[in-house]
């Protein structure tokens, strides 16, 4: 529905999390090294061709039973959409 684009910097556990977030989603697309989240994120929807996309942060691990299949109405088109994340500890 959206792309997936998995933004990558200098975290301890990037490798390993980008190589099972492929596992399950084999189109995802990957920043890495770009210096600045603002432009991470440039660099990201310049990857993509959905009018909308997935960001996923290298620190993020996405749980198994989580869906990529939120679908955004025409009047929100223009808002960021943003998930809890669930603290491990």
């Amino acid at each position: 529905m959206y792309d997936i684009v998995y933004i990558s910097y200098k975290e301890i556990n990037a490798e390993q999390n980008w190589k099972r977030l492929k596992e399950d989603f084999p189109t995802a697309k990957r920043v890495h090294g770009v210096k600045g989240i603002h432009q991470a994120h440039i660099k990201a929807a310049k990857k993509c061709f959905t009018k909308m996309f997935w960001v996923v942060d290298a620190d993020a691990l996405i749980v198994n039973d989580f869906k990529f299949d939120y679908e955004v109405d025409d009047y929100n088109l223009e808002t960021v959409h943003v998930w809890r994340t669930i603290n491990p500890i």
